[in-house]
């Protein structure tokens, strides 16, 4: 499988979910039940009375923790749904949220501008219902059963094992210049023209973390990106 690094604008992927410092230190969020200086002064029954009313917490999943939830898209037509591990679980104001990452390859379909600038297809884009059934077929062409590409909610992803990535140092080197002043990578794993446009299917390099909330024991309904926001802002 041809593939190589190029690099992806973080501000272009919106349905790309970054990892909070606050949640990777939670030393500096007060509300996750940390008493500050201030309440270790006032009088015992009032300090345990402001620890029993912060519900706050976050909890992180062992990394070995290979427990599978449905994130379920109850706003789209008919419900999609994309299987996550469980990250972690943040109580806010009472209310449980599951953050997950997806179990299969996070991936992109983008082309590029002529800054060569790589700019992702939006999942609601009427270009992706136009150029996903090409790539999706490409897939199927070339790889048969080993590799099947969804459109699941907030991402596309692939199901399958991908081959190492094979790249000489000089390809390598061409790729890191490209990406100098880009946040994000990506792996260009298929390219394909239609009508006369060369598009990319890219695997997303840093981790998708998505939230959902209620749900039952193995599912959980999917937030929106911006809901995800007052989450994890």
């Amino acid at each position: 499988m041809a593939s190589q690094k190029a690099a992806l604008s973080a501000a272009a992927i919106s349905y790309a979910l970054s990892a909070v410092a606050g949640f990777a230190n939670p030393s500096i969020q007060r509300g996750f039940g940390l008493a500050t200086s201030k309440s270790l002064l006032q009088p015992p029954h009032q300090h345990i009375t402001s620890l029993c009313m912060s519900q706050d917490t976050f909890i992180k999943r062992p990394d070995d923790d290979d427990t599978v939830v449905s994130f379920v898209d109850l706003s789209s037509e008919g419900e999609k749904a994309i299987d996550c591990y469980i990250d972690s679980v943040a109580t806010l104001n009472n209310i449980e949220y599951t953050i997950g990452t997806p179990c299969d390859y996070a991936v992109a379909l983008c082309y590029f501008e002529s800054d060569e600038q790589l700019v992702p297809i939006e999942l609601d884009d009427a270009l992706m219902d136009d150029i996903f059934p090409v790539a999706e077929g490409i897939i199927e062409d070339e790889f048969g059963e080993e590799l099947v590409l969804l459109r699941t909610p907030q991402t596309l992803t692939l199901i399958g094992e991908l081959e190492e990535s094979e790249m000489d140092e000089e390809e390598d080197d061409d790729m890191d210049e490209m990406a100098e002043d880009t946040e994000e990578e990506v792996e260009i794993l298929v390219s394909f023209e239609e009508e006369g446009r060369e598009y990319h299917l890219v695997r997303l390099l840093d981790p998708i973390l998505l939230v959902g909330k209620g749900g039952n024991e193995m599912t959980r309904v999917l937030l929106t990106p911006e809901e995800s926001d007052s989450v994890m802002p």
